[in-house]
């Protein structure tokens, strides 16, 4: 499939309890609307993308939805990708999809190699090692003591008391989505594909979720 250049419109990120909606025109950010309120994501992410969505008078007129697609809390992301899809397939228009690891790397002014974590479940995080803007591996699941043993700089999102790594807090957002999108819109834009999945972790494996066959 051949990658289109579509500025970015929408950018949604919901793969925390952090869930945020934005909209840019012109590829300069117009509208943000965010809550971090957790287990909410169903009631109040198909308002807020209403809401955003009010910004485009002609709803024709919106090219593309940037969304983050994990890892992170699978629920909340088959939520977003799932509202997307549904949207894009209405107006015929672009989805762009975000691994959440490399959305929040791209926030970070550090050309050296470091590791982007977020939360898993218990004492677990998502992890995943760069060398300045490249990623050095795929993200996979590792424990709080093994966070320790890294010698690195950390940088991510926890909610979890972690005083034992000194964490450079990153929080997810849909302007990193969106901004994420915009700077590598031709390498990540593509028409609406009904095999656009989260990013699902299991601790040892990488894989990539078929909705159709996980119901």
């Amino acid at each position: 499939m051949a990658f289109i250049l579509a500025p970015v419109k929408l950018a949604i990120e919901s793969s925390t309890n952090i869930c945020s909606v934005s909209s840019f025109k012109n590829d300069h950010l117009i509208n943000v609307i965010e809550t971090k309120e957790s287990k909410i994501h169903t009631k109040v992410l198909p308002v807020m993308i209403q809401t955003i969505m009010s910004d485009f008078k002609d709803y024709s007129k919106i090219d593309a939805f940037a969304v983050s697609i994990g890892p992170g809390s699978f629920t909340s992301l088959r939520i977003s990708l799932s509202l997307v899809k549904g949207l894009a397939f209405g107006l015929r228009n672009n989805i762009i999809p975000i691994p959440t690891l490399e959305s929040l790397n791209f926030a970070i002014d550090d050309k050296k190699e470091h590791y982007v974590i977020l939360d898993s479940f218990k004492d677990k995080f998502f992890i995943q090692k760069f060398n300045g803007e490249d990623a050095l591996d795929l993200p996979s699941i590792e424990s709080i003591e093994e966070l320790k043993k890294i010698k690195l700089k950390i940088y991510g999102y926890s909610k979890k008391k972690i005083e034992e790594i000194h964490l450079h807090k990153i929080s997810p957002s849909s302007i990193l989505i969106g901004e994420y999108a915009i700077k590598n819109k031709i390498k990540l834009s593509k028409q609406y594909d009904s095999e656009i999945n989260p990013i699902y972790l299991s601790p040892n494996k990488y894989i990539k979720i078929n909705d159709s066959k996980s119901r």
